[in-house]
């Protein structure tokens, strides 16, 4: 992660808060670009009443976007440190009601994140990477969060309004708030 955030001070930063902020489990693993996504993945929850060692696992792809998307990445992660709060989906796995709730979560996140991108000096419009064009589902999703965006930028705007966007769409879901837990294994 250093060697790929080496050119950017406030992304090194970043990573280094998150470091240590996680008791160093922050791992990035780099693969060969094969058209999949970048992505974060949080371990270490069991089920919404059990919290082990949270760690975030990254996995990013050789790329030319490869500090942007690893900046990206970092950033999701970082919105639990603020204070945000994860939503633990209670749909079955692969289920279209899951994969739903991913997407409206995956993109409320977006909204919060993207000025915090911006102010690390990263350029706008290499926030995302290549993907497959939006559903009409996904575009309506999108323009719903955008709409709804000035209400997302606190975690407690954040929950009320992502929360009840879920909930109207009959998801089954909890919000955890998980630097509560990592902070409390600190103590």
């Amino acid at each position: 992660m250093t060697a790929i955030l080496s050119g950017n001070r406030k992304a090194s930063m970043l990573a280094r808060s998150l470091w240590e902020f996680f008791n160093f489990e922050l791992y990035c693993s780099i693969h060969d670009d094969d058209g999949q996504p970048n992505r974060h993945r949080i371990e270490g929850i069991l089920d919404p009443s059990s919290i082990g060692d949270v760690r975030i696992v990254i996995s990013l792809r050789r790329s030319a976007r490869q500090e942007e998307g690893l900046v990206h990445e970092l950033l999701h992660a970082n919105l639990i440190p603020l204070g945000y709060p994860t939503f633990w989906i209670d749909e079955e796995q692969g289920s279209e009601k899951w994969q739903l709730a991913g997407g409206i979560t995956n993109n409320a996140e977006h909204v919060v994140m993207l000025p915090i991108y911006l102010s690390l000096g990263c350029p706008k419009h290499r926030f995302l990477g290549a993907s497959r064009p939006p559903t009409d589902q996904e575009r309506r999703v999108i323009a719903d969060l955008v709409e709804m965006s000035p209400n997302l930028s606190t975690p407690d705007g954040y929950l009320t309004h992502v929360s009840a966007y879920l909930q109207r769409q009959n998801v089954t879901f909890r919000a955890l708030h998980l630097a509560d837990a990592i902070v409390k294994k600190k103590i």
